[in-house]
Protein backbone atom coordinates (compact mmCIF):
# COMPACT_ATOMS: atom_id res chain seq x y z
CA UNK A 1 0.00 0.00 0.00
CA UNK A 2 1.70 3.75 -0.50
CA UNK A 3 2.16 6.00 2.03
CA UNK A 4 -0.74 8.71 1.77
CA UNK A 5 -0.22 12.48 1.97
CA UNK A 6 -1.90 15.64 1.92
CA UNK A 7 -0.87 19.42 2.16
CA UNK A 8 -1.40 21.88 4.72
CA UNK A 9 -0.58 25.70 4.57
CA UNK A 10 2.97 25.55 5.82
CA UNK A 11 2.91 28.76 8.68
CA UNK A 12 6.91 28.36 9.35
CA UNK A 13 7.29 30.44 6.36
CA UNK A 14 5.84 34.44 5.29
CA UNK A 15 4.79 32.89 1.87
CA UNK A 16 1.12 32.01 1.51
CA UNK A 17 1.61 29.65 -0.96
CA UNK A 18 4.12 27.47 0.65
CA UNK A 19 2.73 24.41 1.97
CA UNK A 20 4.19 20.86 3.60
CA UNK A 21 2.99 17.36 3.36
CA UNK A 22 1.86 15.50 6.36
CA UNK A 23 1.16 12.04 6.13
CA UNK A 24 -1.95 10.62 6.66
CA UNK A 25 -2.02 7.22 8.81
CA UNK A 26 -5.15 5.80 8.93
CA UNK A 27 -3.87 2.30 10.64
CA UNK A 28 -1.91 1.18 13.35
CA UNK A 29 0.50 -1.64 14.17
CA UNK A 30 0.99 -3.60 17.53
CA UNK A 31 2.90 -6.40 18.98
CA UNK A 32 0.25 -8.58 17.72
CA UNK A 33 -0.11 -6.94 14.02
CA UNK A 34 3.84 -7.43 13.61
CA UNK A 35 3.86 -11.34 14.64
CA UNK A 36 1.19 -11.76 11.89
CA UNK A 37 3.15 -9.77 9.43
CA UNK A 38 6.15 -12.38 10.07
CA UNK A 39 3.69 -15.38 9.62
CA UNK A 40 2.24 -14.08 6.40
CA UNK A 41 5.94 -13.44 4.99
CA UNK A 42 6.84 -17.28 5.44
CA UNK A 43 7.82 -17.75 9.32
CA UNK A 44 7.38 -21.45 10.20
CA UNK A 45 7.71 -20.66 14.13
CA UNK A 46 4.43 -20.54 15.62
CA UNK A 47 2.91 -17.35 16.74
CA UNK A 48 3.48 -17.84 20.61
CA UNK A 49 6.87 -18.88 19.87
CA UNK A 50 7.70 -15.16 18.06
CA UNK A 51 5.69 -13.40 20.30
CA UNK A 52 7.79 -14.75 23.16
CA UNK A 53 11.06 -13.79 20.89
CA UNK A 54 9.78 -9.94 20.55
CA UNK A 55 9.05 -9.26 24.10
CA UNK A 56 12.48 -10.60 25.24
CA UNK A 57 14.17 -8.99 22.63
CA UNK A 58 12.09 -6.08 24.45
CA UNK A 59 12.98 -7.09 27.53
CA UNK A 60 16.65 -7.45 26.90
CA UNK A 61 16.78 -3.71 25.52
CA UNK A 62 15.33 -2.21 28.83
CA UNK A 63 17.79 -4.06 30.41
CA UNK A 64 20.71 -2.27 28.28
CA UNK A 65 19.40 0.63 28.63
CA UNK A 66 19.08 0.56 32.19
CA UNK A 67 22.95 -0.19 32.23
CA UNK A 68 23.22 3.05 30.60
CA UNK A 69 24.05 1.34 26.38
CA UNK A 70 23.38 2.91 23.42
CA UNK A 71 21.02 0.00 21.59
CA UNK A 72 21.36 -0.33 17.96
CA UNK A 73 18.33 -2.52 17.17
CA UNK A 74 19.00 -4.47 13.86
CA UNK A 75 19.46 -1.18 11.72
CA UNK A 76 15.33 -0.56 12.99
CA UNK A 77 16.32 2.14 15.61
CA UNK A 78 18.39 3.25 18.02
CA UNK A 79 17.82 4.02 21.50
CA UNK A 80 19.49 5.68 24.20
CA UNK A 81 19.13 7.10 27.56
CA UNK A 82 18.79 11.08 28.45
CA UNK A 83 18.73 13.15 30.92
CA UNK A 84 16.36 16.11 30.93
CA UNK A 85 15.77 18.88 32.93
CA UNK A 86 17.71 22.27 33.89
CA UNK A 87 20.98 21.83 36.35
CA UNK A 88 21.72 25.08 38.40
CA UNK A 89 25.43 24.99 37.56
CA UNK A 90 28.55 22.68 37.12
CA UNK A 91 28.14 21.30 40.85
CA UNK A 92 24.41 20.42 40.42
CA UNK A 93 23.60 17.27 40.72
CA UNK A 94 20.36 14.39 39.96
CA UNK A 95 17.11 15.95 41.71
CA UNK A 96 14.41 13.62 41.00
CA UNK A 97 11.98 16.42 41.52
CA UNK A 98 13.84 18.75 38.76
CA UNK A 99 15.14 15.96 36.63
CA UNK A 100 14.15 12.98 34.83
CA UNK A 101 15.82 10.24 32.94
CA UNK A 102 14.09 9.39 29.85
CA UNK A 103 14.63 7.32 26.54
CA UNK A 104 15.61 9.30 23.21
CA UNK A 105 15.38 7.25 19.82
CA UNK A 106 16.21 7.70 16.46
CA UNK A 107 15.47 5.29 13.11
CA UNK A 108 17.79 2.96 12.08
CA UNK A 109 20.19 3.27 8.90
CA UNK A 110 18.86 0.04 7.22
CA UNK A 111 15.18 1.25 7.76
CA UNK A 112 15.71 4.43 6.87
CA UNK A 113 16.87 3.15 3.47
CA UNK A 114 14.64 0.87 3.00
CA UNK A 115 11.36 3.76 2.92
CA UNK A 116 13.40 5.90 1.46
CA UNK A 117 14.27 3.39 -1.80
CA UNK A 118 10.98 1.75 -1.48
CA UNK A 119 8.24 3.73 -0.19
CA UNK A 120 5.48 4.81 -2.67
CA UNK A 121 3.49 8.27 -2.35
CA UNK A 122 -0.25 9.17 -3.22
CA UNK A 123 -1.63 12.44 -2.67
CA UNK A 124 -4.97 12.23 -0.67
CA UNK A 125 -7.50 15.16 0.72
CA UNK A 126 -6.27 17.21 3.69
CA UNK A 127 -9.01 16.07 6.30
CA UNK A 128 -9.95 19.35 8.30
CA UNK A 129 -9.99 18.88 11.80
CA UNK A 130 -13.76 19.11 13.34
CA UNK A 131 -16.09 18.39 16.33
CA UNK A 132 -16.25 14.64 16.24
CA UNK A 133 -19.13 13.53 18.72
CA UNK A 134 -19.02 9.94 18.99
CA UNK A 135 -21.96 9.32 22.25
CA UNK A 136 -24.72 11.16 23.99
CA UNK A 137 -25.38 10.03 27.34
CA UNK A 138 -29.01 10.70 28.75
CA UNK A 139 -28.77 10.98 32.87
CA UNK A 140 -32.50 11.19 32.94
CA UNK A 141 -33.11 7.95 31.00
CA UNK A 142 -29.87 6.34 31.51
CA UNK A 143 -29.77 5.76 27.43
CA UNK A 144 -26.85 5.88 25.02
CA UNK A 145 -27.45 7.37 21.68
CA UNK A 146 -31.40 7.14 22.46
CA UNK A 147 -33.93 9.27 24.64
CA UNK A 148 -33.13 13.43 25.45
CA UNK A 149 -34.91 13.96 28.41
CA UNK A 150 -36.22 17.52 28.64
CA UNK A 151 -34.74 19.65 31.93
CA UNK A 152 -32.19 17.07 32.40
CA UNK A 153 -28.49 16.57 32.01
CA UNK A 154 -26.68 15.24 28.52
CA UNK A 155 -23.43 14.44 28.09
CA UNK A 156 -21.94 14.10 24.61
CA UNK A 157 -18.57 12.61 24.70
CA UNK A 158 -15.91 12.25 21.36
CA UNK A 159 -12.73 14.30 20.22
CA UNK A 160 -12.45 18.13 19.81
CA UNK A 161 -15.32 19.42 21.34
CA UNK A 162 -14.60 22.47 22.87
CA UNK A 163 -16.09 24.98 21.42
CA UNK A 164 -16.52 29.01 22.17
CA UNK A 165 -19.62 30.03 24.09
CA UNK A 166 -19.17 33.63 23.40
CA UNK A 167 -19.34 32.70 19.39
CA UNK A 168 -23.16 32.48 18.68
CA UNK A 169 -22.59 29.80 15.60
CA UNK A 170 -20.44 28.04 17.94
CA UNK A 171 -22.03 25.09 20.47
CA UNK A 172 -24.29 22.54 20.47
CA UNK A 173 -27.13 22.10 18.26
CA UNK A 174 -30.42 19.92 18.57
CA UNK A 175 -31.66 19.93 14.60
CA UNK A 176 -35.48 18.61 14.33
CA UNK A 177 -35.57 16.03 11.86
CA UNK A 178 -38.60 17.37 10.15
CA UNK A 179 -36.72 20.61 9.25
CA UNK A 180 -36.56 24.10 11.12
CA UNK A 181 -34.59 26.09 13.33
CA UNK A 182 -31.66 24.82 15.37
CA UNK A 183 -31.96 24.65 18.74
CA UNK A 184 -28.72 26.25 20.87
CA UNK A 185 -28.20 24.60 24.34
CA UNK A 186 -27.35 27.58 26.81
CA UNK A 187 -26.44 26.47 29.71
CA UNK A 188 -23.12 24.09 29.59
CA UNK A 189 -21.18 22.79 32.72
CA UNK A 190 -18.51 21.07 31.00
CA UNK A 191 -16.84 22.61 27.84
CA UNK A 192 -13.95 20.33 27.62
CA UNK A 193 -12.50 18.74 24.18
CA UNK A 194 -13.61 15.19 24.89
CA UNK A 195 -16.77 15.95 26.70
CA UNK A 196 -19.74 18.02 26.92
CA UNK A 197 -21.43 18.20 29.83
CA UNK A 198 -25.03 20.59 29.64
CA UNK A 199 -28.59 20.65 30.96
CA UNK A 200 -31.39 20.62 27.84
CA UNK A 201 -34.23 22.82 28.09
CA UNK A 202 -37.35 21.87 30.06
CA UNK A 203 -39.53 23.16 27.07
CA UNK A 204 -37.87 21.09 24.36
CA UNK A 205 -40.41 19.99 21.93
CA UNK A 206 -41.41 15.98 21.71
CA UNK A 207 -39.62 14.89 18.16
CA UNK A 208 -36.44 13.30 16.60
CA UNK A 209 -33.62 15.35 16.44
CA UNK A 210 -29.97 15.49 15.04
CA UNK A 211 -27.25 16.40 17.57
CA UNK A 212 -24.34 19.08 16.40
CA UNK A 213 -21.18 20.33 17.82
CA UNK A 214 -19.83 23.41 16.08
CA UNK A 215 -16.60 24.84 16.60
CA UNK A 216 -13.44 26.86 15.15
CA UNK A 217 -10.65 24.62 15.61
CA UNK A 218 -7.49 26.09 16.78
CA UNK A 219 -5.64 26.16 13.01
CA UNK A 220 -8.19 28.10 11.27
CA UNK A 221 -10.98 30.44 11.51
CA UNK A 222 -13.40 28.73 9.97
CA UNK A 223 -16.35 27.04 11.55
CA UNK A 224 -16.67 23.47 11.61
CA UNK A 225 -19.91 21.13 11.99
CA UNK A 226 -19.75 17.58 13.95
CA UNK A 227 -22.83 15.53 13.93
CA UNK A 228 -23.60 12.61 16.05
CA UNK A 229 -23.82 9.34 14.32
CA UNK A 230 -27.32 8.63 15.36
CA UNK A 231 -31.10 10.20 15.95
CA UNK A 232 -32.31 11.34 19.30
CA UNK A 233 -36.30 11.78 20.32
CA UNK A 234 -37.54 13.75 22.57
Amino acid sequence: MPINYALFENNLTSDPNDYAAQVQTNTSANLDAIVRRIIEQGSTSTEADILAVLEDAIKACEALLLEGSRVSFGGLCELFPRVTGVFDGITDSFDASRHRIDVGANPGSRIRKTVRESAQAVKVEAIKPAPAPLEYSDLGSGEINGTITPGNIGTINGHRLKYNPAEADEGIFFIPAGGGAATRIDVVQKNKPSQLVFLIPAAAPAGDYALEVRARQRDSAELRTGRLDASLTV
